[in-house]
């Protein structure tokens, strides 16, 4: 009973979690902010938070520090170039593509580590690109998902999964070593700098002028930085992975149902088609993934 009682408060953890980090995308559109500028405020107000997390969790040495200050720069480009594509593209665009970042995991571990490809992780991989194919021709023609601006969306939001995917592969090993909350400060320490200097170099102003704007950034760096990950972290390790895969669509779920109810983007068939191939992919490809 008491194993069924922890199971079911990690799956709710996980299902929050995931829907907490749903609404990343809609304070990133709602941010009177550009999008790097944005996320530097999102790294600056989670940093507090996992300060105090890695100060009671497994602290890093030297060496994890340094290596998590450069995992940091791969998630931060990685989180400005997803939040860029999100004024191009739809929501449920930008937020189903980077979810993709399994499967370029596999192909990293494939490339770099020699890790076999099973073929059902192939198999899933097709799949997923097809239905990336189908949710770019099936994007709404409205709004900011238009014309060639749609498509260069679509290509930004794919290339931060690639881009996350590189992150996770640097702190795959160092997490067997240092807790999540001192893996997320480190990396968050670092994407403060990298995001405030990119935001210097492309011009972007650095402060929101209402109090709303302060309470979105607020809301991206504490909710969704810190509440929604911290969640899932907590949620993640005490679930079978599948599991945990099913849990986590909540993320593009909400995102998807939240900008047809604020932006009015709504999916189509063949956009809601293509989800249906991204998601039915990636559960292939974590099924395959889960296997000894």
């Amino acid at each position: 009973m008491a194993e069924g009682g922890a199971k079911g408060g990690a799956a709710l953890a996980v299902l929050v979690g995931a829907a907490l980090i749903g609404l990343a995308p809609i304070g990133v559109r709602l941010s009177e902010l550009p999008p790097v500028a944005t996320n530097m405020w999102r790294f600056i107000f989670a940093l507090p938070i996992l300060a105090l997390w890695a100060a009671h969790d497994k602290p890093a040495d030297g060496r994890d520090r340094g290596l998590l200050l450069i995992a940091g720069v791969f998630f931060a480009l990685e989180l400005s170039l997803w939040a860029a594509s999100l004024t191009k593209t739809t929501v449920a665009n930008a937020t189903l593509l980077t979810n993709m970042t399994p499967i370029f995991a596999a192909l990293f571990g494939w490339l770099l580590l020699k890790e076999r490809i099973a073929p059902s992780v192939l198999f899933g991989g097709a799949v997923a690109l097809v239905g990336a194919v189908l949710l770019a021709i099936g994007r709404s023609a409205a709004g900011p998902a238009s014309g060639e601006e749609g498509w260069l969306g679509d290509i930004m939001a794919t290339g931060s999964a690639f881009g996350y995917a590189a992150y996770l592969l640097m702190v795959r090993s160092i997490g067997k070593r240092v807790g999540v909350g001192g893996v997320m400060f480190w990396a968050g320490l670092s994407g403060v700098a990298v995001t405030f200097a990119l935001a210097l170099l492309l011009g972007e102003p650095l402060l929101p002028h209402s109090l709303q704007g302060w309470l979105i950034l607020i809301g991206l760096g504490v909710v969704t930085q810190v509440g929604g990950q911290g969640l899932i972290a907590y949620g993640v390790g005490r679930l079978p992975i599948l599991v945990s895969t099913v849990l986590l669509w909540m993320q593009p779920l909400a995102a998807a149902a939240l900008s047809w109810i604020i932006f009015g983007e709504a999916l189509g068939p063949i956009a809601f088609a293509g989800a249906a191939f991204i998601l039915a992919g990636l559960f292939v490809v974590q099924r395959a993934r889960a296997k000894p």
